[in-house]
């Protein structure tokens, strides 16, 4: 009886195991999702801020050598209003400010007369708008560009074959926009600005203000991206006044044949003059001068684009840039007597009455 009841157990333990077994090859045969029925997920574009700062990132990733660099957010939306005050966020970038604005940029401790700053990878000429002769600097002044139509600045500290030779604390590209690198678009900006920097000075000398900015840029392309047509401008007009004081003067030798005590009288009282040899400063004279300034800035920028194949692109660019600039000064200098009957001069490397 009990061989009788052992069989059945066996059965149920056989056809378990059996069951078990085949279980895995019902998910094996099942059918296939076919592929209208998977689902699609929708393509995500990464703009604004975080697409400047991936941008960015990319460049630096892709280039060889040592390459720091700028991307604006969008075409017309650069970070500053000055390239100059743009670049001073890259690390081993400062900048030289003139009338309160940035103007020129130093790298890695190498003046603007020895950085390269290029357009679209040709040289820009230099000048500068503090003088009204020509200029006898390389260092190339931002100010007169305007950044509504830049799209980004690529700084190379290293040198590149693909490069003009001349920077050697680094190498400046600035590049504006390109029709066949953007999508389409037409952007208009307006804004205001004011300074009050005009009230420190006499009412015959004072500007407005409020004065006015204005840009636009129109950038398209044809349907299969092989030719486009990019256009932008700007005009900035900008009041401001500062008072500057000054004192001049010039580096002697003692003795000398130059100099307020190249000829001194021996009967002067002196505490502590130069000895022979040393080098002393001396003031010659005081100034004392109020400014006030007009500015007017004009830009403009065409580029034409076509690619008839995939690898290559024909770009032609042109670029106006105008920085116009009226001063009103008036200035109070005295011219002091050298003929002094009394003097003490400091202790120093560099002594001075």
């Amino acid at each position: 009886m009990n061989r009788l009841r052992a069989v059945p157990k066996q059965r149920l333990l056989t056809s378990a195991l059996l069951l078990a077994i085949a279980s895995p090859a019902l998910a094996q045969v099942a059918e296939p999702v076919s592929p209208s029925e998977a689902t699609e997920l929708d393509a995500v574009m990464v703009t604004g801020i975080r697409g400047s700062l991936t941008s960015s990132m990319n460049l630096k990733r892709d280039a060889q050598g040592v390459v720091d660099g700028i991307v604006a957010e969008d075409i017309g939306k650069f970070p500053d209003t000055n390239l100059a005050e743009s670049l001073q966020r890259i690390s081993g970038v400062s900048i030289d400010r003139s009338q309160g604005e940035g103007s020129k940029v130093t790298v890695r401790d190498v003046g603007p007369d020895f950085n390269l700053v290029l357009l679209n990878g040709r040289q820009m000429p230099a000048s500068s708008i503090e003088a009204t002769n020509a200029s006898n600097s390389r260092a190339f002044d931002f100010a007169n560009l305007a950044s509504e139509s830049i799209s980004g600045v690529e700084v190379f500290k290293t040198s590149r074959a693909a490069t003009a030779t001349g920077g050697i604390g680094a190498t400046i590209n600035i590049k504006t926009a390109r029709p066949l690198e953007s999508e389409p678009l037409a952007n208009v900006g307006m804004k205001a600005v004011h300074d009050s920097s005009v009230d420190n000075l006499p009412k015959p000398m004072q500007g407005g203000k409020w004065t006015g900015e204005m840009s636009g840029i129109f950038s398209t392309k044809t349907d299969d991206g092989r030719f486009g047509i990019a256009l932008s401008g700007s005009y900035q007009e900008r009041d401001f006044g500062y008072n500057e004081a000054a004192v001049g003067g010039g580096w002697y030798a003692f003795p000398g044949g130059e100099g307020p005590l190249a000829n001194a009288d021996p009967a002067v009282n002196a505490t502590n003059p130069p000895g022979p040899g040393d080098i002393y400063s001396i003031p010659q004279n005081l100034i004392y001068a109020i400014n006030g300034v007009s500015r007017q800035r004009t830009n403009g920028q065409a580029t034409l684009q076509w690619a008839p194949t995939d690898t290559i692109t024909a770009t032609l660019d042109y670029t106006y840039a105008e920085n116009r600039i009226q001063q009103r000064r008036h200035e109070l200098s005295t011219w002091f007597n050298q003929a002094a009957s009394q003097t003490s001069w400091t202790d120093g490397p560099i002594a001075a009455p």
